[in-house]
């Protein structure tokens, strides 16, 4: 048996590895989603807002977006803006959603 004083020093290192591991499965959800988001991009988006995400004169530099503009990226994406196209109907939630993992993989802020 284990003693009574080790408990709290295995219970501890149990939280660690579990914590852990949860983490790194985040992370590797969080990889996967950016990917799908630079595809989506390079598909839909790269042609006016530029390779890097720089506008090219064209669309807004995406990389200026703060990471507290989730709805108003939303907005704009789904509803369009300015010479910007609306993609609401086109873009999957799931699509929206893995695009600004992937811009804010990239984002200077």
């Amino acid at each position: 048996t284990v003693e009574l004083s080790l408990m709290p020093n295995i219970l501890r290192a149990y939280i660690i590895v579990g914590a852990l591991v949860v983490t790194a499965a985040a992370l590797a959800q969080d990889r996967s989603k950016i990917a799908a988001g630079a595809e989506v991009y390079a598909e839909k988006c790269a042609a006016c807002h530029g390779e890097r995400l720089r506008a090219t004169g064209v669309g807004f530099d995406l990389l200026k977006l703060r990471p507290d503009e989730r709805a108003r990226f939303d907005k704009a994406v789904n509803d369009g803006k300015g010479q910007m196209p609306a993609w609401g109907g086109v873009l999957s939630d799931d699509e929206v959603d893995q695009l600004w993992a992937y811009l804010r993989s990239r984002a200077d802020n």
